[in-house]
């Protein structure tokens, strides 16, 4: 049969417990620095390098996402304008409506004046008044867009001229509703949608205000705010993608109120000039 009897614990000398204890002490009192491997170390460095790319591409994507290409620069607050930036949307502006003016168009050629102009970095709104018609002009890097209304033998004529717009593209306008929503402070107000030649959309709204208006922000559909320029009883603003506005934080001197916002579309225009 086969011994199942458990071996000998074998017995340490003295000798070998001797050396063991002087070992010991030696490790106890030598300082000892963490040693990272050469592999470990670049592999850390490259997370790292990888984890700031990926920032950089989450910013640039966040940053990109809500403004395209054509509107860069676009603020959802006014800025100050340049030295001759002012100017040069005017002559830009009135340019384009003296290319619309003539024949049936009933727009005027000249004695365009800018009643309301509104600065966003590059961009230039302004609202532009003639005898006898009144006119809205968007200028910025790479377009100009104007409308106009005309009043002609007792009519009022839309006219469209859009430098970047696909050729007969209308844009989509709507105004305010009557009833409870023109009760307040606005009056009256246009919310035009439009497209750049590129397809980028942008939407343009401008109305009239109470007197004692000095300060109108506009919320949007997609829960943004827009502040809009405040200038001779008028307001303008416009944002780029196809939010509309909603309601409108409007300030005076007796405060703040809030005023819903119903738009009501209307028929394109009956002369879109490309």
């Amino acid at each position: 049969m086969n011994n199942l009897a458990a071996p000998p614990v074998p017995e340490p000398s003295s000798n070998w417990m001797a050396g063991r204890r002087n070992g010991l002490v030696r490790e106890i009192g030598t300082r000892h620095r963490p040693r990272v491997s050469r592999r470990l170390a670049l592999s850390g460095v490259g997370a790292l390098a990888v984890l700031g790319a990926a920032t950089v591409a989450v910013l640039v994507a966040f940053a990109g996402a809500g403004v395209p290409n054509a509107f860069a620069g676009w603020s959802a607050t006014p800025t100050t304008p340049t030295s001759g930036e002012t100017a040069s949307a005017l002559a830009q502006c009135t340019s384009r409506l003296a290319s619309s003016a003539g024949g049936r168009s009933g727009v005027p050629a000249g004695g365009w004046q800018a009643v309301l102009t509104d600065t966003r970095g590059p961009f230039t709104a302004m609202i532009l008044r003639s005898p006898g018609a009144t006119a809205t002009c968007l200028s910025g890097p790479s377009f100009t867009t104007t409308q106009a209304n005309a009043a002609q033998g007792g009519a009022s004529q839309h006219v469209l001229s859009n430098g970047s717009a696909t050729a007969g593209q209308a844009p989509a306008v709507s105004i305010l509703g009557l009833g409870g929503s023109s009760s307040g402070p606005i009056t009256q107000a246009a919310q035009s949608q439009l497209t750049t030649g590129g397809g980028q959309p942008y939407t343009f709204v401008q109305g009239q205000v109470a007197a004692d208006v000095t300060g109108v922000t506009l919320a949007l559909s997609n829960a943004a705010n827009v502040q809009a320029t405040v200038a001779d009883g008028s307001f303008v603003a416009w944002w780029p993608g196809h939010a509309t506005a909603s309601s409108a934080h409007l300030t005076s001197a007796s405060g703040v109120t809030t005023q819903q916002l119903a738009f009501i579309p209307l028929s394109p225009p009956t002369n879109p000039t490309p």
